[in-house]
């Protein structure tokens, strides 16, 4: 049974980052942004993946999985893919930047593209388990296909 995380990276110093992995014993950070770069310098990709590489954890960024651009099919399966296969051999996180998987709405919605877009295609090439971050800590699992989405 393949399960894969999700977390945003949101606002958070690396330390506290690095610890919420940490927490839920991440091997692997899947970068799902169009693009690499951040406001928060240590969440620009090569920083990142330096910071990673000192504290133990895998980094690969996969462009092809970007919500922000409008990415072909074909190159959102390959990444989709990508995913899977890195899945399957450690544990995994696919990272953007937005922090909350879900909006605080009264009808929450997809707040990010790992959920609206990246989850549901998960599932289909037979994910089973997709557990989500929350900033605090804690994490959460839901069917990402009933909530709304504008992807």
């Amino acid at each position: 049974m393949t399960s894969i995380y999700s977390i945003g990276h949101g606002r958070h110093p690396f330390p506290y980052f690095l610890e919420l992995l940490q927490k839920h014993e991440i091997e692997f950070v899947c970068d799902v942004r169009a693009f690499a770069r951040s406001r928060w310098p240590q969440f620009n990709g090569v920083v990142l993946a330096s910071l990673l590489e000192e504290s133990g954890v895998g980094y690969e960024h996969l462009p092809e999985t970007g919500g922000k651009n409008d990415p072909k099919p074909e190159d959102v399966e390959w990444g989709v893919g990508r995913i899977i296969e890195i899945a399957s051999d450690v544990r995994t996180v696919m990272m953007c930047s937005e922090s909350k998987p879900l909006t605080d709405h009264k009808i929450p919605r997809a707040n990010c593209h790992r959920v609206g877009m990246l989850a549901p295609m998960l599932r289909e090439r037979g994910v089973s388990r997709i557990v989500h971050i929350l900033p605090n800590g804690e994490s959460i699992e839901f069917d990402e296909s009933s909530v709304p989405s504008i992807w």
